[in-house]
C-alpha cells in the first residue's frame, strides 16, 4: 500500500496536483486513492475518472495532463527524425487521445465538452502550423500514427483505435452543431434525442463487444472491434445529414425498407445475446469465455430500455415538427432500426469505413 501511495504522488503531480498548505489549496486529486494494480496511464485516468465523474467541462479536460500511450509508441521513438510539423502533429494526437480516454467513460453532456475542448486544442494547432486547414487538422493524427507506425498488429490494432477516436469525436461535433442549428422551440427536444442516441450507441457496442463478439485470443479482434465503432460513428453523421435537410430545409424523404416488426427485434436481440464463437468455445472446452446469464441479461434490458428512450425522444421531436416534416423524421426512423438489424444497408459509402 506504501509503494501504491508513492506512485499515486508520482502520478498527481503529472496531473498537475499540487502540495496543500490550506485547506483552500487542496487539489481534489490529491484526495482519491489509486488501488493497487492500477498503474502507469490507468492510475492517471481512475483520478481524473473518480474526481470529474459526469461532470467534467472544457476546462477540465484542458486541465488534463497531456499524458497517452501514444507519446510512448511515436513521440519519443521518432523525435530525431520528425519534422516541426510531425511533432507538432504528434503534440495534437497526444492531447487529444488523452482527453478522448478520460471522455469515454463519461455520459453524453461529457462528451459535448469534450468535442468543444477539442476544438479549443486544434486552434492551438492551427497557430503552430497555419498551412492546415482547420478541418483537416485531425487528419494529421490520423497521417502520423501510419507514418511512424512500425505495422506490427499491436500497432495497427491501435491506428485503428485512433481512426475510431477522431471519427467519434467528428460524430459528436456533428450533433453539437445540429442541436445548435435546429428551431430554438424544439431544440430541447434535439439535445434529449442526442443523449439517448449517446446511451443506445453505448448499449449497441457493449452488447455486441461484450456478448455476440468475444474472440479473445484472436489478434485482429481490438481492429475490427474499433471498425463497428467507426462504423457506428459515420453512418449516424450521415443519418444526422438526412434529418438536416428534412428539418432545415423541408425535404421530403421515403422510407427505404420495411418496419422492423416487434418480434423482429426481439429475435434479433436473442440472436446476439449468443456469442458468435460459442461453438468454438464449447469444443476448447473454454466455458469460463462464454459469457455468464447474468451478464447477458443486463446488456440486453440495457439495450432495450435505451432503444426504448431512444425511439420516445424522436416520436417527441416528430410530434414537434410540421405533418409532412413529422412524417418523413418517422420515415427515418424505422429506416435507422432497419439497419440496426441488419435489414437495411448502411447509408454510408464503403470508401468512408
Amino acid at each position: 500500500m506504501i509503494a501504491a501511495f508513492l506512485f499515486t504522488s508520482a502520478i498527481l503531480a503529472a496531473c498537475g496536483g499540487r502540495s496543500a498548505s490550506s485547506s483552500d489549496d487542496i487539489d481534489p486529486r490529491d484526495t482519491v486513492t489509486v488501488p493497487e494494480g492500477i498503474t502507469g496511464e490507468d492510475s492517471i485516468v481512475y483520478i481524473e475518472n473518480a474526481v470529474y465523474k459526469d461532470h467534467i467541462t472544457v476546462s477540465d479536460f484542458l486541465d488534463l495532463a497531456e499524458v497517452h500511450e501514444l507519446e510512448d509508441r511515436l513521440f519519443l521513438y521518432h523525435d530525431s527524425i520528425a519534422t516541426l510539423r510531425d511533432k507538432a502533429a504528434m503534440r495534437l494526437a497526444n492531447r487529444f487521445m488523452r482527453m478522448h480516454y478520460v471522455a469515454l467513460s463519461g455520459d453524453a453532456n461529457s462528451k459535448l465538452q469534450w468535442v468543444m475542448a477539442v476544438n479549443a486544442v486544434l486552434d492551438t494547432f492551427r497557430v503552430a502550423v497555419p498551412s492546415i486547414p482547420k478541418d483537416s487538422a485531425l487528419n494529421e493524427i490520423i497521417r502520423v500514427a501510419d507514418e511512424y507506425s512500425s505495422e506490427t498488429q499491436s500497432e495497427m490494432n491501435f491506428q485503428c483505435y485512433i481512426r475510431s477516436s477522431v471519427d467519434y469525436y467528428r460524430t459528436i461535433e456533428a450533433y453539437r452543431q445540429w442541436i445548435q442549428a435546429v428551431p430554438s422551440d424544439i431544440r430541447l427536444l434535439a439535445q434529449e434525442e442526442y443523449e439517448a442516441w449517446h446511451d443506445l450507441n453505448s448499449a449497441r457496442f457493449t452488447l455486441w463487444d461484450e456478448v455476440s463478439y468475444r474472440q479473445e485470443w484472436y489478434s485482429m479482434k481490438p481492429m475490427e472491434i474499433e471498425g463497428y465503432r467507426e462504423n457506428l460513428s459515420s453512418n449516424r453523421r450521415a443519418e444526422l445529414e438526412v434529418e438536416r435537410d428534412i428539418i432545415l430545409s423541408g425535404k421530403p424523404y421515403q422510407q427505404k425498407g420495411k418496419t422492423v416488426t416487434a418480434k423482429e427485434w426481439e429475435q434479433w436481440i436473442a440472436d446476439s445475446s449468443v456469442p458468435e464463437d460459442i461453438d468454438d468455445l464449447k469444443k476448447m472446452g473454454d466455458a469460463d469465455r462464454i459469457p455468464s446469464d447474468s451478464l447477458v441479461a443486463d446488456r440486453v434490458n440495457t439495450l432495450k430500455s435505451t432503444f426504448s428512450r431512444w425511439l420516445k425522444a424522436r416520436q417527441a421531436l416528430a410530434a414537434a415538427l410540421p405533418k409532412e416534416q413529422g412524417d418523413a423524421y418517422d420515415f427515418l426512423t424505422a429506416d435507422i432500426h432497419s439497419r440496426m438489424v441488419g435489414k437495411l444497408a448502411d447509408i454510408i459509402p464503403y470508401e468512408n469505413w
